[in-house]
């Protein structure tokens, strides 16, 4: 019987923007379970490498999710992304936001579980506001808990630590825990210094555009 196939896979990917090399022969693997952290300096290119795999930029390799294509709609299915700069809707409230949500993925048991990370980071009194009136830390919160609130197979994270109090920082982690725990995998980007005391992960450095191991 043939092993089930790895939540990600990444094989000698390559990028060029404008002409130049931003990444150059990555390969790696995500297990199911894993939860997985990408560090390097600014530059290094590690928001990059996290929209060249869900297929956002061009590139040359082999980018699998659970043995698919990362641009066909199978693997689109059994994954979600957060940017570093979430793009919200304005003119829809938190509460709107977690509804549209779990409607687009088709997930309706979403709509809940993001209502109950909003409350865990301390927003549930603020769910008929809307985004545009709160601080960057608050719509990172709301980005995050319409992400954690799929429980999708696999998890794609950019900078989520950044603009989180302390308290927020340790839910998060344990959140990302938990997924791994629960056989999900995770990815996610930051700075290993600010994030060794919080988070428990396998750590990925990217410099110049290069996987160390």
């Amino acid at each position: 019987m043939s092993a089930d196939p790895a939540p990600l896979n990444v094989v000698d990917l390559r990028v060029r923007l404008a002409g130049v090399s931003v990444l150059d022969e990555v390969t790696f693997r995500l297990a199911a379970g894993d939860v997985a952290l990408l560090v390097g300096p600014n530059g290094a290119g590690k928001s990059t490498l996290l929209r060249a795999v869900i297929g956002l930029l061009p590139s040359n390799g082999e980018v699998e999710i659970f043995g698919r294509p990362n641009r066909s709609m199978g693997a689109r299915s059994k994954f979600v992304f957060a940017p570093d700069d979430p793009a919200l809707y304005e003119d829809l409230t938190l509460r709107e936001h977690a509804r549209l949500n779990a409607v687009l993925y088709g997930r309706p048991d979403a709509d809940a579980r993001a209502l109950e990370w909003l409350g865990a980071f301390g927003l549930d009194a603020r769910l008929d506001e809307y985004p545009g009136t709160h601080s960057r830390g608050m719509r990172q919160k709301l980005s995050l808990s319409l992400a954690l609130g799929l429980e999708l197979p696999l998890t794609i994270l950019d900078e989520p630590f950044n603009g989180l109090d302390i308290a927020s920082q340790e839910l998060l982690a344990a959140g990302l825990q938990a997924r791994g725990a629960a056989g999900g995998a995770v990815l996610l980007t930051g700075h290993q210094r600010d994030l060794e005391s919080v988070l428990e992960a396998r750590r990925l450095e990217l410099v110049d555009g290069t996987l160390r191991a």
